[in-house]
């Protein structure tokens, strides 16, 4: 399915939203959260996709936010920009909760907000050209951006991000494999099997299952310990009532008899 905006694509058990704009670096553009979200929904509806992989058409995974259309130099209807900066938002938030674990396939550049739609997926896997830059301060606005002050500290530690946002840094492919940004970096020809790859893996769990790791994973981190442990033996106790456990452990034990 083609949208002027993302592409979306089904391949089997996994789904591969594209975004669309490689003449313009992919950017976030002002029909960029309505044209999300619209194959976000349809993901969303088919119970028979379990992972989701998002990429870039082109060289580039997202060039941030377009400088000519939804920024000027001259006045600007603040309404306007306002409600531009909370849809972007919302995808962010949307991608962060999503059920269906979200592989990013960074091709190329993640540029600004870019990077914050990367850094809001469950995994990130890079192309060698693949890097996160934190340009905001280039065109004079702040770092406070589309979850970027959050989702950062929590990759690097505050360290690090202050260093990334305050000077307008980057990560390189390298460099986030060695901090744990990229669960790996492979050649651009084997990006997209790669991240393929990760969510056939993530696809032939139990996906209720899948869910709740991820809801807990997400709640977690802002819980303290003890929170965390009540908060999973909450979640635990209903993967123990799931058809998928059920028919996975009766395959299990079957296995151990056979033996």
């Amino acid at each position: 399915m083609a949208d002027d905006e993302v592409l979306l694509e089904r391949h089997g058990a996994v789904a591969r939203l594209v975004l669309n704009r490689p003449e313009k670096r992919n950017p976030l553009g002002p029909g960029f959260s309505a044209a999300m979200h619209r194959a976000l929904d349809i993901v969303e509806a088919d119970s028979g996709i379990a992972a989701v992989v998002l990429t870039g058409n082109g060289s580039v995974f997202c060039g941030g936010g377009d400088v000519a259309e939804i920024m000027s130099p001259g006045p600007t209807d603040l309404e306007r920009e306002f409600g531009l900066i909370r849809g972007y938002n919302r995808v962010v938030s949307r991608i962060y909760h999503f059920e269906q674990p979200i592989i990013a396939a960074v091709n190329g550049p993640a540029v600004g907000g870019g990077a914050c739609l990367a850094m809001a997926c469950d995994i990130a896997i890079a192309a060698e050209g693949g890097r996160y830059d934190f340009a905001f301060g280039r065109i004079g606005l702040a770092g406070a951006d589309m979850g970027a002050t959050h989702l950062l500290q929590r990759l690097v530690g505050p360290m690090r991000a202050a260093h990334l946002l305050f000077t307008g840094g980057s990560i390189t492919a390298a460099q986030g494999r060695d901090w744990g940004v990229f669960v790996d970096v492979v050649a651009a020809a084997e990006l997209l099997p790669a991240a393929d790859r990760i969510a056939a893996s993530i696809a032939a769990q139990n996906r209720p299952a899948t869910a709740i790791t991820k809801l807990a994973m997400r709640r977690g981190c802002d819980l303290d310990f003890d929170a965390a442990l009540e908060y999973e033996a909450y979640l635990q106790s209903f993967a123990f009532r799931t058809e998928g456990h059920k028919t996975r452990l009766t395959a299990f034990r079957n296995r151990g008899a056979r033996k």
